[in-house]
């Protein structure tokens, strides 16, 4: 029988890494596409492309610190915008980010407490609150006025899908953890 949950547990833990990796590759389609800016917005991409880079490597630590500091560029990029579909992405991409940034460091101390499931309510409470925020994110997206620069209707797309996948990611680590809060 503890065989059996072994093999289970390793089965989903290897599912949650794939996932993990797959998403890394997906951001930095996402950060490269929009990278070539300059500023603030540059300097956004280049922490996104960093933190996918970080988690790719294993080290949601520093993934969930580097996508905190994207999310601050979000938040200086939705004040500085005067466009309200503009200033709307960049709201939407900040809660994004929050909610990467609080899955990562939930994952970071799922594994600094040795990895083995079932996770202390905490670790479940912010992975059910990351979801929470991709939600919220995927709402303002959704909800949009009409844009008025094809580049920022491109990074919304690209936003929409990167959230999509997070949130998928979300829910399967919420089950690998073995979290009985919903």
């Amino acid at each position: 029988m503890l065989a059996t949950v072994n093999s289970r547990n390793t089965w989903k833990r290897r599912s949650v890494a794939l996932g993990f990796w797959l998403l890394c590759h997906a951001g930095v389609f996402l950060a490269e596409s929009f990278g070539q800016g300059t500023g603030e917005l540059a300097e956004m991409d280049r922490l996104v492309r960093q933190t996918n880079e970080l988690a790719a490597q294993a080290d949601p630590e520093g993934a969930a610190q580097a996508i905190g500091k994207a999310a601050m560029m979000a938040d200086i990029l939705t004040k500085q915008s005067s466009e309200p579909f503009t200033q709307s992405v960049f709201q939407a991409a900040s809660r994004q980010y929050r909610a990467q940034e609080r899955g990562l460091r939930a994952l970071a101390l799922y594994e600094r407490g040795g990895g083995m499931p079932p996770a202390p309510a905490g670790i479940c409470h912010a992975l059910t609150q990351a979801v929470d925020q991709l939600r919220e994110s995927k709402e303002t997206l959704t909800r949009s006025p009409a844009p008025a620069q094809a580049e920022m209707a491109a990074r919304q797309l690209a936003l929409l899908t990167h959230n999509q996948e997070w949130e998928h990611l979300m829910k399967g680590l919420h089950e690998v953890v073995e979290c009985t809060e919903k």
